[in-house]
C-alpha cells in the first residue's frame, strides 16, 4: 500500500509518496527524531501513526489461521 507523507519543514513544504510500510515507518522515525511537523495517510486516504503502521506490518508477517 502506498503512503503519502506531507511535511512542513522550516520554509518549505514536502510530500513524500512511499511504497511500503517498513519505508513510511522509516520515514515517520526520522520526522519524527527531527521535530519535523507531518501528516500520514494511506492509499485510502485514512490518516496513519506508527502504532498503525507497526500493526500492518505485524499482521502481514502472522501466520493465517
Amino acid at each position: 500500500m502506498a503512503y503519502r507523507i506531507s511535511a512542513r519543514h522550516p520554509g518549505r513544504a514536502v510530500t513524500y509518496t512511499i511504497d511500503t510500510e517498513e519505508a513510511a515507518l522509516a520515514k515517520w522515525e526520522e520526522l519524527t527524531a527531527d521535530g519535523v511537523p507531518f501528516e500520514m495517510t494511506d492509499s485510502d486516504g485514512v490518516i496513519v501513526d506508527d502504532i498503525d503502521l507497526e500493526d500492518r506490518i505485524d499482521a502481514r508477517s502472522e501466520p493465517e489461521a
